[in-house]
């Protein structure tokens, strides 16, 4: 799980982004106090909510899972309940939708991935890319796991994946796996991405790890 304090400042830094004074709207309608319903609108596997229960505790309101986390749900399943003043609900709204909407998303894809990769082989995995949106990579990684996915790097420190980019700047594979291995401590990996079955040869006599 994402340490609570790194949720926290998020979640703050996202709703002054959002209220950066007031909300112009919702201050034309009287006090009250008032319940809503998340509901899903398809099927799909439900990723995000320890985020959004915060959003809504956050800004001073309740709210209360029907469903776990991870859980696979069908369309109009009941997704939470909410409620506390209707101010507070109302701009809490669009950024607990966002976080959920985009997590269960990510999630749900990558479920379906895996399903189809099985069908060939049951061994396979699915791994997330660094092709996340800045601000929002732990999120994207957490739903990955969520949905069954590998996360794999989390960012440029993590490995060493030698890309095609970086490989156009050694003669071969080998030589660029052998620098490698000479340069970088040895608790880290060294992975190739490969374009054909010829360079993965090549990469494994070289003793890459992947």
């Amino acid at each position: 799980m994402i340490p609570q304090v790194l949720v926290d400042e998020d979640i703050k830094k996202w709703l002054t982004i959002d209220v950066p004074y007031w909300d112009v709207t919702t201050n034309l309608i009287p006090n009250s106090n008032a319940k809503g319903k998340i509901y899903a609108k398809q099927d799909g596997i439900i990723a995000g909510l320890p985020f959004v229960k915060r959003v809504f505790e956050i800004i001073g309101t309740e709210f209360e899972a029907r469903v776990e986390e991870g859980a696979r749900v069908s369309k109009k399943t009941t997704i939470a309940l909410v409620k506390g003043d209707i101010h507070n609900l109302l701009q809490a709204e669009r950024l607990a939708l966002n976080i959920l909407g985009r997590m269960s998303g990510i999630a749900t894809q990558t479920d379906l991935m895996i399903q189809v990769a099985c069908k060939n082989n049951e061994n396979i995995r699915i791994c997330a890319t660094r092709k996340t949106v800045p601000g929002l990579s732990k999120y994207d990684k957490y739903a990955v796991i969520i949905g069954g996915g590998d996360t794999h790097r989390f960012n440029l420190s993590d490995m060493v994946l030698l890309k095609e980019n970086h490989l156009r700047m050694f003669s071969s594979i080998s030589e660029a796996v052998t620098k490698a291995k000479e340069t970088i401590s040895f608790s880290k990996k060294i992975e190739v991405e490969v374009q054909n079955e010829e360079q993965a040869i090549e990469a494994k006599i070289g003793r890459a790890h992947v």
